[in-house]
């Protein structure tokens, strides 16, 4: 065995045992304790170690402009890195926040998403990374709707199982990302619920639609999805409303039938741009959404 190969595996099982040991400890703590240490690392990663701390506030200012002034866009970019840290330990706190969903997060809006599955299609539910995004497809399952969640794999593969076994214990069925399109299908085809993040740099691959003002490469899946088997199409976006406590946002996007991949993904984008302009501390800003740029201006 190769010495690269060997010092991989140690670094992926260092990281494995280092999550695990978060999630107990983070478990064994009251919940004002857990929020306090992510107060302080929010301000630690953004503050003193300025992690990505430059992309962010690029990114605000190019997405507020005059809007905001610099103090606001500090402040926000601030508080994003405190959800950001929140959402992560709220993944290796589920097996303790799994028995609570149905109390902590409000899904007072559940009958869109009952009224869409009426029709017999299956639903496509888009979201971003924004707020509790790891408790959509978790809150839903709690109401008794299936849910499947097309995911990235971690490169670590430890972790990764780790993660999927959490995203269990909320009731979330995996797919992953490249996994055979027929699993997609087929869960459509029985009347169940899809989710696909749609809010990431999609490179070459994407379609160029307009976020916050400026073209964005963005994924494809759910409006080529949406438009080939027509199912209806929901955003869904689990906002923070105050520690421990959550409100699942239910916007059903209109799919008209002359709509193209590139229109319906420029609608569903902007009811995510208008829910993300209320909460805009809650947004990853860190992520350089708009690093691939259109042909045209190349």
């Amino acid at each position: 065995m190769r010495i690269g190969t060997i010092v991989k595996r140690a670094q992926h099982r260092a990281e494995y045992l280092l999550l695990v040991a978060c999630g107990a400890l983070f478990g064994t703590m009251p919940a004002t304790w857990v929020y306090g240490t992510v107060w302080v690392l929010g301000f630690l990663a953004f503050d003193v170690f300025r992690v990505r701390r430059a992309v962010t506030l690029e990114n605000l200012r190019n997405s507020f402009g005059v809007e905001k002034s610099g103090r606001e866009l500090e402040k926000i970019a601030r508080l994003s890195y405190v959800h950001i840290g929140m959402t992560f330990i709220e993944m290796l706190y589920a097996p303790k926040l799994a028995p609570r969903i149905h109390e902590i997060v409000d899904l007072s809006d559940i009958d869109i998403i009952h009224r869409a599955l009426k029709r017999g299609k299956g639903l496509i539910l888009v979201s971003c990374h924004f707020g509790s995004w790891e408790l959509n497809g978790g809150a839903l399952a709690a109401s008794g709707v299936p849910a499947f969640a097309v995911a990235r794999r971690q490169a670590n593969p430890l972790v990764d199982r780790l993660i999927n076994r959490y995203r269990s214990l909320l009731g979330i069925k995996v797919i992953p990302t490249g996994a055979p399109v027929k699993h997609i299908i087929r869960a459509l085809r029985n009347g169940e619920t899809i989710g696909l993040m749609s809010d990431q740099d999609a490179g070459r691959r994407g379609v160029f639609v307009d976020f916050f003002g400026r073209k964005a490469s963005t994924p494809q899946g759910a409006a080529q999805l949406a438009l080939k088997y027509a199912a209806p199409v929901v955003v869904i976006m689990t906002v923070s409303t105050r520690p421990g406590r959550y409100r699942t946002i239910l916007r059903e996007v209109d799919v008209m039938p002359d709509d193209t991949v590139e229109s319906l993904t420029q609608r569903y984008t902007l009811v995510m741009e208008e829910i993300i302009r209320q909460y805009p501390e809650q947004y990853f800003w860190m992520h350089r959404r708009w690093k691939t740029r259109p042909p045209t201006e190349l």
